[in-house]
C-alpha cells in the first residue's frame, strides 16, 4: 500500500478529512495547505473501493491552476517535491500525466492549465473522480460550474463507481463580492446581499500575523510556522499595503480591485464587530434609505459613547419602494425591532413627488405610519462631497479605549460586502479615476444609504422633534 503517513496542522487536517463535495480551504502565504491538499490525491486513491471487475482500486483526479506558469512553477513543483517522478509513480509529459500504479492501486493524476479555449475543452472532456482547484479563487464561476458535471464519472457504476467524489481546493482569501466570496460565505452569486446557504465546506487556517497597535506580530496559532524560517512573515509584510497583508497573511477577504472604492478607511478587522451587535429599545432606531429600483435600508443606532452602529442592511433589486417595505422591511422589524421608536431618513429626493403621481418616497413610508414608520425627515443634502463625507468622519475616529466609531453587525452581509470595495469609483481603460461612483452594480445604493444615515447622526441627529413620545401603536 502506498506510504503517505504525515502529520498536519489542525485546520489542514480537518480539510482533507472532510468528505464533502466541495471543500475549500483559505489561508495565508507559507501555511502548508497546498501540500495538504496534493497529499489528498494519493489518500483518496488508496480509499477507493477495489473495482468489481477486475479489483483494482481505480482513480483519476485533475489538477488545475489557471495558467500554465503557474501550473508549472508552482502547483507541479510542489507535486514533485512531494512525489519525485519514479517514486509514488511515474510522469509522462506528453499527457502532463502522473501515474500511480502500487499493489492494486491505478491512480491518474493529469494537471491543467486553463490558458486557452482548448484547454478549458480538454479539461471538461475528461471523465473524472475528482478535481483539485489550486488557487482557486482564480478559476472562474462557469468551470467550476461545469466540473460539477465531469467529477463521479470514474471509474463507471459498473466496476462499482467512485467511493469519494467532489472538487476541493486551497487559496490566499478571494475578493469580497466575487463569486467565490458569495459561495464561501453562503451568499446568493447573483444577488450577494441575499442569504443562500449551501453545502460547501469551508476551512479558514488562522491569520499569521496579529495586530498590535499599527504594527504586526506573529501569531503563534498559525498553522505550518515550524517549517518556515522565523522572520517569514515580518519580512512578508515589511513594505506592503494594508490590503496586501489583508489577503495574504490576515486570512481576510481582499477588497474589489475594479476600482477605487469609495470609503478606503473602511477596514474589515476593524469595523466589523466579532460578535452581533446588539440594539437598544431605549434608543432611536434609524432607517436610513436609498430609493429607486433599488431600495436599499440600514438601520442603525447611535450608542452612548457616540458610536454608530449598523445592526442590518437591506439591499433589494428590481422592486419598488412599497413593495421593498412590505416584503423586507416590515417582516425584519417585526422580528428583530418590536416596540423602538423609528425615525426615518434618506435621500431627500424622496420628499419630492413622482412625475406620474405626485406620490413622494415620504408618502409611501406615511402609508404604514402605524406600523412605525410615520416620523420622517430626508437628509438635508445629497450631495457626494456631503454623504461620503459624513461615512468618513465617523470610519477615521477612534473613542475612548480605542473604541471604532463605526461598527457594522457581522450579519450585515450587504453593506460589509460595499464598503469593503463594491461601492467604488469608476475607472477608465486606460486605468485613470473619475470622481463619479460606478451604479452599475449592486452596492452602491446600500453604501449610499448609509452615508445618508451617517449624515443624520453627524449632525446631533436627537432633535426635539425627533424624540417625541413613542406612538401607542408598535410596530407589528
Amino acid at each position: 500500500m502506498l506510504n503517505i503517513n504525515r502529520t498536519f496542522p489542525p485546520v489542514v487536517s480537518a480539510y482533507m478529512q472532510s468528505n464533502a463535495r466541495h471543500r475549500f480551504i483559505l489561508g495565508p502565504f507559507g501555511s502548508g495547505k497546498s501540500v495538504g491538499s496534493q497529499t489528498d490525491i494519493p489518500r483518496r486513491a488508496a480509499m477507493q473501493a477495489p473495482s468489481t471487475l477486475d479489483g483494482k482500486r481505480k482513480t483519476r483526479f485533475a489538477v488545475v491552476r489557471q495558467t500554465r506558469p503557474q501550473l508549472r512553477s508552482t502547483t507541479m513543483k510542489t507535486w514533485f517535491d512531494q512525489f519525485p517522478n519514479g517514486s509514488l509513480g511515474n510522469y509522462h509529459g506528453l499527457t502532463n500525466t502522473y501515474t500511480i500504479r502500487q499493489d492494486d492501486i491505478f491512480c491518474e493524476v493529469v494537471f491543467l492549465p486553463l490558458d486557452t479555449e482548448d484547454d478549458v475543452k480538454n479539461l471538461l472532456s475528461y471523465e473524472l473522480t475528482g478535481v483539485y482547484l489550486n488557487e482557486f479563487r482564480d478559476i472562474p464561476r462557469a468551470i467550476v460550474e461545469a466540473l460539477d458535471g465531469r467529477i463521479g464519472r470514474y471509474p463507471r457504476i459498473e466496476e462499482g463507481g467512485p467511493t469519494w467524489v467532489g472538487v476541493w481546493g486551497d487559496s490566499n482569501m478571494p475578493e469580497i463580492g466575487s463569486y467565490w466570496h458569495s459561495m464561501l460565505t453562503g451568499r446568493n452569486p447573483d444577488e450577494p446581499a441575499e442569504a443562500k446557504p449551501n453545502k460547501w465546506d469551508v476551512f479558514i487556517q488562522p491569520p499569521a500575523m496579529l495586530r498590535d497597535g499599527s504594527d504586526y506580530v506573529v501569531n503563534p496559532a498559525a498553522e505550518n510556522l515550524q517549517f518556515l524560517p522565523q522572520d517569514y512573515y515580518p519580512a512578508l509584510v515589511e513594505n506592503k499595503t494594508a490590503d496586501y497583508i489583508r489577503t495574504y497573511v490576515m486570512c481576510e477577504y481582499g477588497r474589489s480591485k475594479g476600482g477605487k472604492p469609495v470609503h478606503p478607511l473602511f477596514d474589515i478587522g476593524t469595523h466589523v464587530a466579532k460578535a452581533p451587535l446588539l440594539p437598544d429599545k431605549n434608543n432611536l432606531l434609524l432607517i436610513s434609505a436609498d430609493f429607486g429600483l433599488t431600495p436599499a435600508f440600514c438601520l442603525m443606532q447611535q450608542n452612548a459613547f457616540g458610536q454608530v452602529l449598523v445592526f442590518d442592511a437591506i439591499a433589494t433589486f428590481g422592486m419598488g419602494l412599497e413593495r421593498a417595505i412590505e416584503e423586507k422591511l416590515l417582516p425584519l422589524l417585526r422580528r428583530k425591532y418590536d416596540g423602538f421608536d423609528i425615525f426615518v431618513t434618506g435621500d431627500p429626493a424622496g420628499g419630492t413627488g413622482s412625475q406620474s403621481d405626485e406620490v413622494s418616497c415620504a408618502d409611501v413610508f406615511r402609508r404604514y405610519k402605524n406600523k412605525g414608520l410615520g416620523k420622517i425627515k430626508f437628509a438635508w443634502s445629497n450631495a457626494p462631497v456631503h454623504r461620503q463625507g459624513a461615512l468618513d468622519y465617523f470610519l477615521s475616529r477612534n473613542g475612548d479605549y480605542g473604541r471604532k466609531m463605526f461598527l457594522v453587525d457581522p450579519g450585515a452581509e450587504a453593506l460589509i460586502v460595499a464598503l469593503g470595495g463594491g461601492y467604488m469609483f469608476k475607472i477608465f481603460k486606460d486605468g485613470r479615476l473619475t470622481a463619479e461612483v460606478d451604479k452599475t452594480n449592486e452596492h452602491s445604493h446600500i453604501g449610499e444609504s448609509c452615508e445618508y444615515g451617517c449624515m443624520y447622526f453627524e449632525r446631533g441627529g436627537r432633535r426635539k422633534a425627533e424624540n417625541t413620545e413613542r406612538s401607542t401603536i408598535r410596530p407589528p
